[in-house]
């Protein structure tokens, strides 16, 4: 139910698309500390904390995040492509059909 390219507006007869999949960028780095930190404190070992923290901040920050990822890609959609696409990849599948979106 999308609409992929306005072709009135594109400047070619084709087009490639590549699908990302975005988790929000949250870095659990914080948590990971929250939680140790609570979880020493419960078992009464809060001088371990900033053992804890020194050894969580040696991990690579990118490590933490959770950045978007590539899921597949089509490429040489036309503007009379119909029907299934199997993505580049093997990850994903989409149907295409040319679409009129008539002018207001």
């Amino acid at each position: 139910g999308q609409v992929l390219v306005n072709w009135s507006t594109y400047k070619y007869d084709m087009a490639d698309a590549v699908m990302m999949e975005d988790d929000g960028d949250t870095n659990y780095q914080a948590l990971a500390k929250a939680i140790a930190a609570v979880l020493l404190t419960i078992t009464d070992q809060g001088a371990y904390i900033p053992l804890a923290d020194a050894l969580l901040d040696a991990i690579p920050t990118s490590w933490w995040t959770d950045d978007p990822d590539y899921v597949d890609s089509w490429y040489t959609l036309a503007r009379t492509s119909s029907g299934r696409r199997n993505g580049a990849a093997g990850n994903g599948w989409m149907t295409v059909s040319p679409y009129h979106v008539p002018e207001l």
